[in-house]
């Protein structure tokens, strides 16, 4: 990019083509501070200069800046392209902004866009993604080419919601995949099926598939499986689990965390405390996760104990006054690893892994 700049800066006519260009190759490179401030002081912009911008922020996470610009795009008078339609509805998928992500899909439907797999499985994966699975596999059923990342999309959503009884329609697009498209699964359809079985309880099952699979199951087959025997309690296959991820070095601070979880739940004290002890004599500590959540368009995205939201104040009080009138107050009793061991089932109010947000 050092070439293709100083080729662009000692030009005399540049034109909206190589602007484009320039901040494109930016974006690709995942450079997109240097590509936004070219994009900024582009004289004129097209669609493909505001798609190829979108796009950037999508490929290298920044999902909540794409959807911004996607719809700074829409207000500065642009028809969005597929590669503009596709990054957002990737951001979509990732925010859980089901209504922007519904007005896309009308966009598409409208504009007699054609449903290809790319635009296809962005559809799926985002419906998907935002819960709505049914919907996920009707635009499946409309494609006229289904390819890997369309099943993987499909079957990951199934994932999600095999509590609303989809795991035998689960099993039935994993066997498809080869019996009736000759697409052989990988690992990551592995991975998903490992999921929506644990997920259902189904842990023998599970175990059955790692075991039998074609190839070398990785972290994510493994912690799927891992995760499942959090869920369910069940310490044997949990810790048989945990050795066959360190065997690979497949192992980290949240893998640990989740056995102590399993331990904790069979009253383990000293296997919760040995994790405990261990974790620190490596200075592993456990990055907090986030959450997004979507509401009336806005998305909001919070850690656990964070306390920077703007409207905090009112939080607060609005979870003291829904928890004075609640005659029930249900508490999530997930074990985690805390100081000591008699904060173990302590879940306090605020700052705790649940929050209201109002």
């Amino acid at each position: 990019m050092v070439s293709a700049r100083k080729l662009f800066d000692t030009s005399s006519n540049r034109d909206v083509i190589t602007w484009t260009a320039v901040v494109n190759g930016y974006a690709k490179s995942g450079q997109v501070v240097h590509a936004r401030q070219l994009f900024d002081q582009m004289p004129e912009k097209n669609v493909v200069s505001w798609s190829a911008m979108i796009t950037g922020y999508a490929q290298v996470g920044l999902f909540e800046e794409a959807l911004e610009l996607f719809n700074d795009m829409l207000l500065a008078g642009f028809r969005p392209n597929y590669a503009g339609i596709v990054s957002a509805l990737s951001a979509c998928a990732f925010l859980g902004a089901l209504d922007q992500g519904r007005w896309i899909h009308a966009f598409v439907d409208k504009n007699n866009m054609e449903l290809d797999r790319v635009l296809g499985t962005a559809l799926v994966d985002m419906y998907a993604k935002c819960g709505c699975i049914e919907v996920a596999r009707r635009v499946f059923d409309e494609m006229p080419y289904r390819d890997v990342f369309a099943f993987t999309s499909l079957i990951s959503g199934l994932v999600k919601s095999c509590r609303m009884g989809l795991v035998e329609e689960g099993l039935k697009i994993f066997e498809s995949m080869n019996k009736s498209y000759g697409i052989k699964p990988g690992v990551e359809h592995y991975g998903c099926l490992v999921d929506l079985l644990g997920r259902a309880g189904m842990l023998e099952e599970a175990k059955k598939v790692v075991t039998e699979m074609p190839t070398e199951p990785d972290s994510y087959v493994l912690g799927a499986l891992l995760n499942a025997c959090s869920v369910h309690g069940d310490v044997e296959l949990g810790k048989e689990t945990v050795e066959g991820l360190v065997e690979r070095s497949l192992d980290h601070s949240g893998i640990h965390v989740l056995l102590s979880n399993i331990y904790a739940s069979a009253n383990q004290w000293n296997d919760v405390e040995n994790i405990r002890k261990g974790l620190e004599k490596k200075k592993v500590k456990k990055v907090p996760g986030c959450s997004l959540i979507e509401v009336d368009g806005v998305v909001w995205e919070f850690i656990a104990g964070d306390r920077s939201h703007v409207l905090m104040e009112d939080i607060i009080l609005c979870s003291l006054v829904f928890n004075k009138h609640s005659k029930t107050l249900w508490i999530d009793d997930d074990y985690i690893i805390t100081d000591s061991l008699e904060q173990v089932h302590a879940c306090p109010l605020l700052g705790s892994k649940n929050k209201l947000f109002v």
